[in-house]
Parts: structure tokens; C-alpha cells; sequence
């Protein structure tokens, strides 16, 4: 399993951010999803790197977001 860090790009002029990570081993940073709304700025990955769950702006009232089998 690769060692590294889920971060997220700052957005774009849509508000758009990509989530990536950066592998230590290579130095190379790899997008894994983009996400179409604003985020906060905290994430959390599960033990398996399977699930990523994080925060977003919704209109309808929602602000957590769960991505399950991103890899």
C-alpha cells in the first residue's frame, strides 16, 4: 500500500476542488476525484483507503459527503 497524503487542491473558479494524494515515495501528486461544490477543509479516510468522507456546501442542507471505491 503506497504512503502518502489526501489533500484537497484549492478551487477553481467554479469552486471546484480536486481531491488528490501525494505519494512520498515518488513525490508525485495523482488526482483521485474532483468535487463540484464547496468543501471544508477536513477529510477523513478509512483504514482500507476504500472510503473518503468529507464536507461540502449543499443547498439542500447537507454537508457531509461519503465516496466509497474511489481507487
Amino acid at each position: 500500500m503506497k504512503e502518502g497524503i489526501y489533500f484537497f487542491r484549492p478551487p477553481d473558479r467554479e469552486e471546484h476542488s480536486d481531491v488528490s494524494f501525494y505519494d512520498i515515495a515518488t513525490g508525485q501528486s495523482t488526482r483521485v476525484f474532483t468535487v463540484e461544490r464547496p468543501v471544508y477543509n477536513h477529510m477523513a479516510i478509512s483504514p482500507d483507503r476504500r472510503t473518503i468522507i468529507y464536507r461540502q456546501f449543499d443547498e439542500s442542507g447537507s454537508d457531509l459527503m461519503l465516496v466509497e471505491n474511489f481507487h
